[in-house]
């Protein structure tokens, strides 16, 4: 057993060291382990492709529910006082505080940089530069990262595009494969069609109970906020009419 286990602690190493992290929850255990501090049901995405300044770690503060995709890096130093230096001769020290706050999602390489606060239910678009404080309750993006719209905003924007969003998803899979995607695909979009008088299936559940607020969803769901549908086979009956309007000389399958 002993060697069994430093087997794996060495095999978990060399991952490490040329793929980066194994998974999203070794890097926080990592990063907790150096001094950064990170609250609960928190994500790293991608954790090999995402970068975490280290230098000074006491100096990022995570808060809860946020959920960090790849290729992100978030620094809290910079060394272009090199440059300085170079020319002067002085040392001009460069860092900063960084802090993300509760129920934020930052986009796909984006970039965090030092002094930058970021507030509570906060969107960072993908490939955004964060130079400035962002606060709470706004979408942000851009190069620098700018206000673009508030949460609630972005959140009516969402509800108009659930249908046409699903309804893509059901077009690309037909498309594909000329057969009727089955009802578990649609796990962000089951709100839609779902029987609320039934049982939820345990993929549906388990959404509801992402970022621990499962009773809030739960609430949300039953009030039928968002259904469209009675049942998900009337779903599929509607996406069925619109995509052979769409595609009148696509072929159906007898089967």
């Amino acid at each position: 057993m002993f060697w069994m286990n430093l087997k794996k602690k060495i095999t978990d190493r060399l991952k490490q060291l040329t793929i980066g992290y194994v998974n999203d929850q070794e890097m926080i255990d990592s990063l907790r382990k150096q001094g950064v501090t990170i609250g609960e049901r928190v994500r790293f995405f991608a954790p090999h492709t995402i970068t975490v300044d280290v230098t000074k770690p006491y100096m990022i503060k995570i808060g809860n529910d946020v959920q960090i995709t790849a290729g992100v890096t978030i620094l809290t130093h910079g060394y272009d006082w090199s440059v300085v230096k170079g020319l002067t001769g002085e040392i001009l020290g460069s860092c900063g505080e960084v802090v993300i706050g509760n129920n934020v999602f930052i986009g796909t390489k984006s970039t965090i940089l030092k002094e930058v606060h970021i507030g509570d239910n906060v969107i960072i678009g993908a490939n955004s530069l964060v130079n400035k404080d962002c606060e709470s309750g706004y979408v942000y993006a851009g190069v620098p990262a700018k206000k673009i719209m508030t949460i609630e905003e972005y959140a009516e924007k969402m509800r108009k595009k659930q249908f046409i969003q699903a309804y893509n998803q059901f077009k690309c899979y037909y498309e594909k494969y000329n057969e009727l995607p089955k009802k578990d695909m649609f796990d962000e979009f089951f709100f839609l069609f779902e029987d609320r008088s039934s049982e939820l299936i345990e993929k549906f559940d388990k959404k509801l109970k992402l970022l621990g607020n499962y009773e809030k969803s739960k609430e949300k769901f039953l009030s039928r906020e968002g259904q469209m549908f009675e049942n998900y086979e009337q779903f599929c009956s509607k996406c069925m009419e619109k995509f052979k309007l769409e595609h009148k000389s696509y072929i159906v399958s007898e089967n």
